[in-house]
């Protein structure tokens, strides 16, 4: 009877690890062109007039360093304009703000509303009023720093004709920490492993944070920045594609921000970004489907987006129930004296062995595909193989945190790095 249930048990694992292996076969393609070179655009027959936006309360330790790069650009600085948000005439952000040409204060009023969105689109809404117009909208954090040829480059990929496009992000503090590194490769999962191949095959990219555009045009139609929820940038992602709005991502356009260093800033960091993405799948996984069994444009995009996580998911509680599975399994076998619980125990080692090696591979395989741009020291990359598989773990507890807490609040993370980390 015990053999039964460990013969069944296996089956069972063995089947279902098969079809989470189908249902990522989307995302392993992803990976694999990830390793090849980007796509190139064209150069851009005009120079084209953007607005940047850069929500900035508090920000005073590094928002020069993000104005010095806009200043700095090989594009035409005439063409582009500034509007910097804060929340008060005494933020000494202001001060910093009034050095630098077309650069403007936006101090916000209606500060009952909490949360980035509600930030741009008051900012937005005051655009409007002005009667500005722009052929579109750049938004960055204040800890973000260009490199001299973003915006050249990012309008290479307007000019081509995508309404949103996403550059390479970097960051400024690759060797602070384990945490650091951790996170940042997070980002070059994103982009390298996924947005690479979207972009090659004109597929609607994954908007992670700043760093990119969206058409000016576009944000009238919506009538301003009407994505609230706690990923307003994961939200933006999905009703792109609901409503076939062409999106790119240009991985020579780079830009750097901050990484958090400490675990329980990262924590809710994280937490947030987990709590956003339910959020807006609740908002748009519904319709998404039904539009691609209704339309006929863009319906592999639209499925995609509606069942994100189900790849994912299906992989991780295959692997997670067949190792408490075992687990258990190998523990009734000691009470009951079953010679097979050794086997039973060594096949749950094995397992729980096998993703965190798995995952080592990965961290060094993403190392590896990026190592022309990002700046880890051999030790710290080391450390980051070591550590990265516990990083990614622990999405699995903030998951649950997320569903158990109602109201997760959008909490400031202090920014201090001032320069790029060489």
């Amino acid at each position: 009877m015990y053999y039964n249930f460990f013969h069944i048990g296996n089956i069972v694992y063995y089947v279902c690890l098969a079809i989470s292996v189908v249902l990522l076969l989307t995302k392993i393609i992803d990976h694999i062109v990830g390793l090849f070179p980007s796509k190139k655009f064209p150069d851009a027959k005009k120079d084209h007039k953007f607005l940047i936006l850069i929500p900035a309360r508090n920000e005073s330790k590094v928002i020069e360093g993000l104005l010095k790069s806009i200043e700095n650009q090989t594009y035409n600085t005439d063409l582009l304009e500034t509007y910097v948000i804060v929340e008060s005439t005494d933020d000494p952000t202001c001060e910093i703000v009034k050095k630098y040409k077309n650069t403007n204060i936006f101090v916000r009023q209606h500060l009952e509303l909490k949360g980035k969105g509600y930030a741009l689109d008051e900012a937005i809404q005051e655009v409007f009023a002005s009667k500005k117009d722009y052929d579109a909208m750049f938004i960055f954090d204040a800890d973000n720093i260009l490199a001299p040829n973003f915006i050249e480059e990012m309008n290479k990929s307007y000019d081509a004709g995508y309404k949103i496009a996403l550059g390479y992000r970097n960051s400024k503090n690759w060797n602070d920490g384990w945490v650091a590194s951790c996170s940042a490769l997070t980002f070059s999962m994103i982009n390298t492993f996924h947005n690479k191949c979207r972009a090659k095959f004109n597929r609607n990219v994954i908007l992670s944070g700043t760093g990119f555009y969206i058409d000016f045009e576009e944000i009238k139609k919506i009538g301003g920045w009407k994505f609230y929820t706690l990923t307003e940038d994961y939200e933006l992602t999905l009703f792109s594609a609901l409503n076939s709005i062409k999106s790119t991502y240009n991985e020579y356009a780079e830009f750097y921000d901050e990484q958090p260093t400490s675990l329980k800033t990262s924590w809710n960091q994280r937490l947030r970004w987990v709590k956003g993405h339910s959020q807006s799948d609740k908002k748009y996984a519904k319709e998404l489907l039904k539009s691609a069994i209704i339309e006929k444009g863009n319906r592999f995009n639209k499925t995609e987006f509606a069942i994100s996580l189900l790849p994912i998911a299906s992989m991780l509680i295959t692997i997670i129930s067949y190792t408490i599975y075992t687990l258990v399994l190998s523990i009734v076998g000691f009470i009951l004296h079953e010679p097979l619980a050794i086997r039973v125990l060594m096949a749950c080692g094995i397992s729980a062995m096998a993703i965190y090696l798995f995952l080592i591979l990965y961290t060094l395989l993403m190392i590896l595909a990026e190592k022309k741009r990002i700046n880890l020291t051999a030790k710290n990359a080391f450390i980051c193989c070591l550590t990265n598989p516990f990083f990614m773990f622990l999405y699995i507890p903030i998951f649950f945190r997320s569903i158990s807490k109602k109201q997760v609040e959008w909490k400031p993370i202090v920014h201090s790095v001032t320069v790029i980390d060489k």
